[in-house]
């Protein structure tokens, strides 16, 4: 199951970034810039982490892009091709949030298709924000207890907003709460723990996992659980049909146009 599990992590991961290439990935030629045109792809380097700072299961890559591309050959390149410039970074980051949707989606797709999962929107979402998916069966006690991460910077941010309403007599706007976010998140940013090998996170998490559960037994029929919910759960379609795709829209855009004035 965890190998499946990283498989189809990095497969997620390749597929998000040869996405960004086709869609998000130019430089600019001309006087002033004027021309946008077409390169051969980012170079980068990708690292993956297993875990978070706190120790807590949590698989990941961060990837580093590269801010010089080649001018590809292409009529626009006009006799530039293969110059090495400078990426064009304002397509990148307008399209970030949908790179980020994709790599989930895709993720939730081939853990359906390769382990028979099912997925269902985390309850108890807070009004405004966009449910977080989750595989249906994991008891959510271990989401809380490999939450520690999220738990202190949570405890920092709530401490730093009523500072703030104290000091200037009003809740923080938005912009203000994402700002001051971030200051919790750098500020409960602790220093990493010693290396372990892949077997001895593994053997720690299981430890875990049973403590958490009540011992080995109920760790084991949870497990057992997830393939019961995906029997009783229904599977997304087998095939795209102009049906499906028709339908989908429709839902994607009454849900986007609920909840934003504007979007790309």
């Amino acid at each position: 199951i965890a190998d499946a599990i990283e498989k189809s992590h990095a497969e997620a991961v390749r597929d998000s970034l040869g996405w960004l290439e086709r869609h998000a990935v130019f430089t600019r030629l001309g006087a002033g810039g004027t021309r946008q045109v077409e390169v051969t792809g980012l170079l980068a380097v990708a690292f993956t982490h297993r875990d978070s700072r706190a120790g807590d299961p949590n698989l990941h890559t961060h990837v580093a892009i590269s801010n010089k591309v080649q001018v590809a050959d292409t009529p626009a390149a006009a006799g530039q091709a293969g110059q090495w410039r400078a990426l064009d970074g304002r397509p990148l980051h307008a399209l970030a949030v949908a790179a980020s949707e994709r790599y989930n989606t895709r993720l939730e797709a081939l853990l359906t298709d390769r382990l028979d999962l099912r997925f269902a929107n985390r309850p108890g979402t807070a009004a405004g924000k966009r449910a977080v998916r989750e595989i249906v069966g994991v008891d959510d006690r271990l989401t809380r207890v490999w939450a520690a991460r999220r738990a202190s910077i949570d405890v920092r941010r709530a401490e730093l907003s009523t500072t703030f309403q104290v000091e200037h007599g009003r809740p923080p706007s938005p912009v203000e709460a994402i700002k001051l976010a971030q200051q919790a998140t750098l500020e409960t940013r602790q220093g990493k723990h010693a290396p372990r090998s892949h077997a001895e996170q593994r053997a720690t998490w299981r430890e875990q996992a049973a403590a958490a559960l009540g011992g080995p037994p109920a760790l084991e029929a949870m497990l057992s659980d997830l393939n019961r919910a995906a029997a009783h759960s229904p599977r997304p379609p087998a095939e795209v049909t102009a049906g499906w795709v028709a339908d989908t829209a429709q839902v994607v855009l009454e849900t986007v146009q609920g909840s934003r004035a504007t979007w790309q």
